[in-house]
């Protein structure tokens, strides 16, 4: 069974351009399909990724699109991407909550912040955002591959229904906001 092909969608704010035109350059020079949005404000540019993931959802490929958002700090980009229904935008600020973003919460973007973290810490997250996957057991990262403690059947059990869960807090939230 081959891997599927992934696209990383960016976009960041005055605040993380740097950072995110870094990781354009190392995704590129790791032959991995990247569509950069470019820098506009922070709301704005987690709209154009939100979008743009949920259009390609859309499509009939065998392209997996995920995107990656830079502000200042992570959090105001992840705030407005998570406004998005099917969007699961994670603020991570270290290799373990990157493990756990995609392996608890299936997050289908990675949001971080210039000012926190390092060009190349913020290469290694990347990466690692790229290589797991939804209910994979997350490995400590202490170096080795030592899983996390805390993971076992029950928590794969739990995650297995937990997007039928999650749409449909998703579609309750809509009806409140709309009443």
């Amino acid at each position: 069974m081959t891997e599927p092909k992934i696209k990383v969608i960016l976009a960041c704010d005055g605040f993380g351009e740097d950072l995110k035109n870094t990781l354009v350059q190392h995704l590129q020079s790791n032959n991995i399909s990247t569509k950069d949005l470019g820098c506009d404000t922070y709301y704005d540019a987690s709209a154009k990724v939100a979008k743009e993931i949920l259009l390609s959802k859309e499509e009939e490929t065998e392209t997996k699109n995920v995107g990656v958002l830079v502000c200042g700090t992570g959090m105001g980009v992840g705030m407005i991407a998570n406004k998005f229904p099917g969007i699961r935008a994670a603020t991570c600020e270290n290799m373990a909550a990157v493990r756990c973003a995609r392996a608890v919460n299936d997050a289908n973007v990675l949001c971080l912040g210039q000012l926190v973290t390092s060009a190349e810490d913020g290469k290694v997250m990347m990466d690692e955002f790229l290589k797991h996957e939804f209910i994979a057991r997350p490995n400590l990262g202490d170096g080795g591959d030592t899983p996390a403690p805390w993971w076992n059947e029950n928590v794969e059990d739990f995650l297995k229904g937990s997007m039928e869960g999650i749409q449909r807090v998703e579609k309750d939230a809509l009806n409140y906001a709309s009443s």
